[in-house]
């Protein structure tokens, strides 16, 4: 008896020495996975009593690296000589969505396929609110092959306002001029208020100007204590441009630090836009006759030359002259660009002599309205009583000298007779 156990366990050991490795499964173990609702979301996120809307599932696979271990063999000291791991994916059966009160429109999900470990499958679901407000608890069901089901719920909220999370909210309002010309100082008056439903702390505005040629002439930092809900502060900023300064809205940054309650830092950011518009400046360049010295009754031209000194076109540009002269009283010039000039130019009469008194006035038009500029001026013409025709005086040159011809030297007159 004795030998034949012996025999018996000799030939179970040859047995387990030359076993291949498929008949040698001494204990294959899994991790069965399963999925969880990793995420939803409600869109949109507050319904109105009977709306449409949509619930997306996002639907993950539990296991990071689900695994299967098979046993090749036994090595000295009783561990195993090799181990096989493989993921396993997961099988999605059924997605349900349980109503609880919200209409379902999307039927049933089956047989989704398969869901490998860590992937994440997002499934969608369209509702309808019901007609009563309220906050409603729609159930997910989710079943998987060989595993476990899944339930999960979901909150959705139909027009009933519990989500208003209470917390500090400043509103810069502006008050600036509707244009500024370069070289003129702007005037801004800022108003922040707290409209939110808590206390506001430490409040600091800071003011910067991105343009080099609009600067602050008023400080650039303004520190508030606190602001409880429904109080305001008030800041007046005054700010000078040059004649460099950009046309059009040129920006000034303004950023707002706050603490709330709880010491949340809170940081916002504001623009403000100063409106800088040309203004333009007509002056009499020259003012000039041909000829130079008009003779009465004789026509002459006057030229005035009219220039913009300001930044900005001027428009509809007209010169009126008021004189005693005959002729054209108006002239049109039309526009004249900044730092140009144009002529406005008048055909007249002389109808006097000497030094003659002429009002000009000049009418023009800018992005600030409609101006007007008077200038006096004097046109000097020749006296009448001191010029002679120059035919004149050779003929009484001619009648002088035959005179004396006749009286003193005419042939055959001698000394003393």
């Amino acid at each position: 008896m004795r030998i034949q156990i012996d025999i018996l366990v000799v030939i179970i050991a040859v047995v387990i020495a030359i076993a291949p490795a498929w008949a040698i499964d001494t204990g294959a173990s899994t991790t069965n996975p399963t999925v969880i609702v990793a995420d939803y979301t409600v869109t949109p996120a507050v319904l109105l009593p009977g709306d449409m809307g949509t619930i997306t599932l996002h639907i993950r696979n539990t296991a990071e690296s689900a695994t299967l271990k098979e046993n090749s063999g036994i090595a000295s000291g009783g561990t195993f000589a090799s181990t096989k791991s493989t993921d396993i994916n997961v099988f999605i059966e059924n997605v349900h969505l349980e109503g609880n009160g919200i209409t379902v429109v999307t039927k049933d999900f089956d047989r989704l396929g398969e869901l490998g470990p860590g992937q994440t499958m997002p499934v969608t679901f369209v509702i309808r609110a019901p007609d009563q407000d309220g906050i409603y608890f729609p159930e997910a069901w989710i079943d998987v092959k060989d595993g476990r089901s899944t339930r999960y719920p979901i909150t959705v909220n139909v027009n009933t306002d519990i989500s208003t999370q209470k917390k500090p909210a400043l509103t810069v309002s502006q008050s600036l001029p509707d244009r500024v010309a370069p070289g003129d100082d702007c005037t801004v008056e800022l108003s922040v208020a707290n409209t939110g439903l808590l206390r506001a702390s430490d409040i600091v505005a800071t003011v910067n100007s991105t343009t080099k040629s609009l600067v602050l002439k008023t400080p650039g930092r303004y520190y508030v204590e606190h602001l409880d809900p429904g109080e305001q502060a008030n800041i007046t900023l005054v700010l000078a441009t040059d004649k460099n300064t950009p046309l059009g809205l040129d920006p000034v940054a303004l950023a707002i630090s706050y603490r709330a309650p709880d010491g949340t830092a809170g940081m916002q950011g504001e623009v403000i836009g100063i409106p800088v518009k040309g203004r333009a400046e007509i002056a009499v360049k020259s003012f000039t006759t041909d000829p130079l010295r008009p003779v009465p009754g004789n026509a002459f031209t006057l030229v005035v030359r009219v220039e913009n000194t300001g930044t900005d076109k001027a428009t509809s540009v007209r010169a009126a002259l008021d004189s005693p002269f005959a002729g054209t009283a108006a002239s049109f010039i039309g526009s004249i660009d900044k730092e140009s000039d144009a002529p406005a130019v008048f055909y007249l009469q002389a109808t006097k002599d000497g030094t003659v008194p002429v009002n000009l006035t000049i009418s023009y038009s800018d992005d600030f309205g409609t101006h007007a500029i008077t200038e006096e001026a004097a046109i000097t013409t020749a006296p009448s009583s001191g010029l002679l025709p120059a035919a004149a005086i050779l003929a009484l040159l001619i009648i002088a000298g035959a005179a004396y011809w006749y009286l003193r030297i005419r042939p055959g007159k001698r000394n003393g007779e």
